[in-house]
């Protein structure tokens, strides 16, 4: 198995991080390693499920869960008749008026996932620290974007 778990504090309220990263279901636009997400069932509930379509032409079915609007969302999903398995787990965590703590972790695992996770344990850990870096980027672009103000 191969772990990893990052986290950031940001000065974004929750509501801002969840519509900015997740509940667009475009993951790729902070998921490096994603080309793109396919054949998406829904919204960001649990449930939903979708093709991410990485990059090397890997295709992964994963299902959400343990959804909770604006705090959390895991997502699970198998390749390879279920020897490569993976899960990832995002929380958002008010931690005064201010300040945002998003936590990361992603793992892998199964038979062909414990190989995998032990030729690319960096892989994993720079995927799973730069998908952090990615989402605090977005959401400070956003506030830029919104504080931008037009004086005459």
């Amino acid at each position: 198995m191969s772990y990893c778990k990052t986290s950031a504090i940001i000065t974004a309220p929750p509501t801002l991080i969840w519509n900015t990263c997740l509940a667009p279901m475009k993951w790729q636009e902070w998921d490096h390693n994603l080309h793109q997400l396919r054949d998406v069932s829904g919204k960001c509930e649990n449930g939903t499920t979708a093709i991410f379509e990485q990059k090397d032409g890997k295709d992964f079915l994963f299902t959400l869960h343990n959804v909770e609007i604006d705090r959390c969302v895991m997502f699970s999903g198998k390749a390879l008749g279920g020897t490569l398995k993976a899960e990832g787990k995002i929380v958002i965590t008010p931690i005064d008026n201010f300040s945002t703590r998003i936590e990361y972790s992603f793992e892998l695992s199964g038979a062909v996932g414990f190989v995998v996770a032990l030729l690319r344990k960096r892989d994993v850990v720079e995927g799973t620290e730069s998908g952090l870096r990615n989402m605090v980027k977005m959401v400070e672009e956003v506030q830029e974007e919104s504080d931008f103000v037009i004086m005459n």
